[in-house]
């Protein structure tokens, strides 16, 4: 299965510091190129052998559904020929630009120098706007190619082959009056590592370089096509982007990006010597296999959404060097990024939205999973494409072949990324907990040290936000503050970047636990959080130790409709509070605080549903309970914040996760011997774990 590309690029902020010209590099490519795989030396043989080989054309054109393949491929085609889309005049900047810097909202075109805010009203024609409408066109001609492409190669049609002719004579003609160097903050020249030239990002020119090269490999054996056209082409576009590509290196998902681009440009060039320096030079694709992909398989920006996007890159590279007889595909890495997602998720699919993530589930890698199951047979990925579809499964591994969807994981640690992840029971009953304790993410990183997610009575309870988007101003002032997410703050303020540890992980029949901590996240302090999760029960005690008397927060934001403290007694009088004007807190609206005298239980309420949670008292504590933001600017997410004034505190909490309150009926917690022994009443009796500083003490 080839990657089927969107029609939008996916052009995202930098996540990493480009590092040194292209011939400082290339002095160091001896030193750096990696031993331990070797993909083999690329042969070329006649196109195509960029978008797909002659041989596997020729299946295509001999399969059941070469019929209705070559239809659709036709339909497609007509209305690109009978709707040629318009060539841009000039450079495109960020796509993000191209929307309300009031409200996020995207822009809608009135005509190329006119754009309007479609929730406000606002008609902008500045240039940076402009430049950031030619951006959508450069992709659509981009995308327009390969539909193009595609149509002649079922076909033979030289209307369609002459479509792409004209994108791509265009763009060679266009080349050398775009900038020489140019990022989207204004930066130029050498100032400008990670901007480019047809675009303000490298990144762009990289995803889009690779569907021209597509496209052009599709019809280069066209007669529209003459010498003089393939060397303006391949000479004045496809070589001045490898130029300009292999400028700057850099460790973020956008190197992936640039190695592919420059594959493709190589594949297309029969240039063996670029693409041997791209596999082999520092962050070169070898180089990125084994210093960005962790042990769990997972890219190190420590988000599902960027693992995608990378992930798009190194198949597409994988698939480019294949048609040229390589066998990068047989690299183990390449494996493991495939599967690694699996072990990301809830129980029902979706995925925390960690760092700059959006909502999501396991069908976003579908197309992945189906490619692995092409290339490995492997029947775990044969689970992942059939998705519970008994038929679709016996058709991959035959009629013995039993449904194991979702698959059944246990409580792991994805040490690549830094997750502790605790699971129990299965089915409706079954519960998980994300803990995210390990590397920043760099650039696409959030400063939530020892956040925590839950998933329990079939939904997800306590999220991540995400990252909104990047047109919204929130993505600075609220997703990315530590006030965002369930963890702590020490004085209203955001946590400094920082890795954390894991201290342990451990299993019996009653708890699945971990304790991680963080040293950096504030200086001078020390955040432990210990977690135990059993059935019906997630047992979360948060340490801090912060040096000197500050105000400490520990905050809860929910997927739910509404917080309220419940339980015997009158609760005290709520009091209007504004619970912080900085640092993400100025986001935190409706909000009202209680001081207590005793244990308080409270309830984030979901239609029928609960999460109720039982806290342990504290003299001084404010219970603060208020609105937050969730996955998008509109949705409101109810949020408890436990507010103390102190140089160190412990924060008790226990919540019960049978979605009604039935299981748990009292809280009790001390200190044994340096310990940590929580006490939870249930109808049964009682449930006891203990905290020691190297897993759970037998009672």
């Amino acid at each position: 299965m080839r990657i089927q590309w969107p029609v939008m690029l996916m052009m995202v902020v930098a996540a990493g510091c480009a590092r040194v010209s292209a011939a400082e590099e290339a002095k160091g490519d001896a030193a750096a190129k990696p031993a331990a795989f070797d993909p083999g030396q690329p042969t070329f043989p006649d196109p195509p052998r960029v978008a797909t080989t002659a041989q596997e054309l020729a299946a295509m054109k001999a399969a059941p559904d070469a019929q209705a393949r070559r239809d659709a491929a036709v339909r497609a085609g007509d209305i690109l020929v009978d709707n040629p889309p318009p060539l841009p005049e000039g450079y495109g900047s960020w796509v993000f630009y191209y929307a309300c810097p009031d409200d996020g909202s995207t822009l809608q075109k009135i005509t190329l120098t006119e754009h309007k805010c479609p929730t406000c009203g606002k008609v902008y024609t500045d240039d940076r706007t402009n430049a950031a409408y030619r951006c959508l066109m450069h992709a659509d001609i981009e995308n327009a190619s390969v539909t193009l492409g595609w149509a002649y190669a079922w076909t033979g049609d030289e209307r369609y082959a002459a479509g792409v002719r004209r994108i791509l004579i265009k763009l060679a003609d266009d080349y050398h009056t775009y900038p020489a160097r140019l990022d989207r903050w204004g930066h130029t020249g050498m100032f400008a590592p990670l901007g480019g030239r047809r675009y303000v990002q490298s990144l762009d020119e990289a995803v889009g370089v690779i569907r021209l090269a597509r496209g052009y490999d599709l019809t280069r054996g066209s007669k529209v096509w003459s010498d003089a056209d393939r060397k303006h082409v391949e000479q004045d576009f496809f070589r001045a982007t490898a130029d300009s590509l292999t400028r700057f290196t850099q460790t973020s998902n956008h190197q992936t990006w640039f190695n592919g681009g420059m594959i493709a440009v190589g594949a297309t060039l029969g240039d063996a010597k670029l693409i041997d320096r791209v596999m082999t030079m520092h962050d070169g694709v070898l180089d990125q296999i084994a210093t960005n992909v962790g042990p769990d398989g997972l890219w190190n920006e420590g988000t599902v959404a960027y693992h995608n996007y990378a992930l798009q890159a190194l198949l597409a590279t994988v698939d480019i060097t294949r048609n040229l007889g390589m066998h990068l595909q047989d690299h183990p890495t390449v494996k493991r990024t495939i599967t690694g997602p699996l072990s990301a998720a809830y129980p029902n699919g979706q995925y925390p939205a960690i760092n700059d993530s959006d909502p999501a589930d396991t069908g976003v890698f579908a197309w992945a999973f189906e490619w692995g199951w092409k290339t490995y047979h492997d029947p775990v990925l044969a689970q992942a494409v059939a998705r519970g579809n008994a038929d679709r499964l016996h058709a991959m591994l035959g009629m013995d072949a039993k449904v194991e969807w979702p698959p059944a994981l246990k409580s792991e640690a994805l040490t690549g990324v830094g997750l502790a992840i605790l699971r129990r029971g299965s089915g409706a009953g079954a519960a998980c907990t994300f803990l995210d304790y390990g590397p920043h993410g760099g650039g696409h990183g959030h400063y939530d040290k020892l956040n925590l997610m839950l998933y329990a009575d079939g939904r997800e309870w306590l999220l991540d936000p995400g990252r909104l988007t990047y047109s919204h101003k929130e993505y600075k002032s609220w997703v990315k503050q530590t006030a965002a997410h369930n963890t702590v703050t020490l004085g209203g303020e955001t946590q400094k970047e920082d890795a954390g540890k894991l201290l342990w992980m451990t299993e019996n029949k009653q708890w699945s636990a971990c304790a991680t901590r963080s040293t950096g996240a504030y200086p001078g302090a020390t955040l432990t959080r210990y977690l135990a999760l059993g059935d019906g029960i997630l047992v979360d005690v948060f340490d801090v130790k912060a040096g000197d008397k500050t105000q400490i927060d520990l905050l809860a934001h929910a997927v739910a409709d509404r917080v309220e403290p419940v339980g015997a007694g009158p609760a005290p009088v709520a009091k209007p509070i504004t619970p912080g004007d900085h640092d993400g807190y100025q986001h935190l609206t409706e909000a009202s605080a209680r001081t207590f005298t005793r244990n308080s239980t409270w309830e984030f309420v979901a239609g029928q549903r609960r999460l109720v949670t039982w806290l342990l008292y504290e003299p001084g504590e404010q219970l603060i309970n208020c609105m937050g933001i969730g996955y998008n600017t509109s949705q409101k997410t109810p949020t408890l914040i436990r507010r103390r004034n102190a140089k160190e505190t412990r924060f008790v909490c226990v919540y019960d996760l049978s979605g009604d309150g039935s299981v748990v009926r009292g809280v009790k917690a001390r200190e044994v011997n340096g310990n940590i022994r929580v006490e939870v009443a249930i109808p049964k009796g009682l449930r006891i774990v203990t905290f020691g500083p190297e897993g759970l003490v037998a009672q």
